[in-house]
């Protein structure tokens, strides 16, 4: 059972996710969305990644979520804050990308963990907690792509995710 989903009012997070919609304004928007929890173990945070999803309109992956290390995540959210999914637009420059990026991954203690649907675009391969290339992706919207990641810590978790239409 997921613990209960509680809003989040982290001005640091208010104010990122203004800068993010403004950097992307010429693009389609991403969606964050974060929420106060206490986490349970990590053998039981299926539940709290589909609660999350469920909460902004998609729907989980309940076993089909991949654990991905930090560094693994930084190069998600930095190639879908960069990029578009379905075509190497480049929205804005990799390097605000990264720092964007970083600001997110900065809202977690050290000992967060990283969750992801898949591999869909960018000029890296991506690899799961254990070190196996992950290939091809699930959705979790009615998009024919969508990519992102979901960070939960022991007090917060939060979805930054994209959703590319034609």
């Amino acid at each position: 059972m997921a613990p209960p989903l509680l809003p989040d009012d982290d001005p640091l997070l208010i104010e990122f996710a203004r800068e993010l919609a403004s950097a992307r304004a010429t693009s389609y928007p991403l969606l964050l969305a974060s929420y106060c929890c206490t986490t349970p173990n990590p053998a039981e945070a299926t539940a709290t990644l589909d609660a999350v999803a469920a909460a902004v309109g998609y729907q989980g992956l309940g076993a089909g979520w991949i654990a991905v290390p930090r560094r693994i995540a930084a190069k998600l959210l930095t190639q879908i804050i960069a990029s578009e999914l379905a075509y190497p637009t480049e929205v804005l420059p990799r390097e605000q990308a990264e720092a964007l990026a970083g600001r997110f991954l900065g809202r977690f203690a050290q000992n967060a963990r990283y969750y992801t649907n898949g591999a869909i675009s960018g000029e890296f391969a991506v690899y799961d907690a254990q070190g196996n290339e992950v290939l091809g992706w699930r959705s979790l919207s009615s998009a024919p792509f969508d990519n992102g990641v979901v960070a939960l810590d022991q007090q917060r978790v939060a979805l930054l995710w994209a959703e590319d239409a034609p």
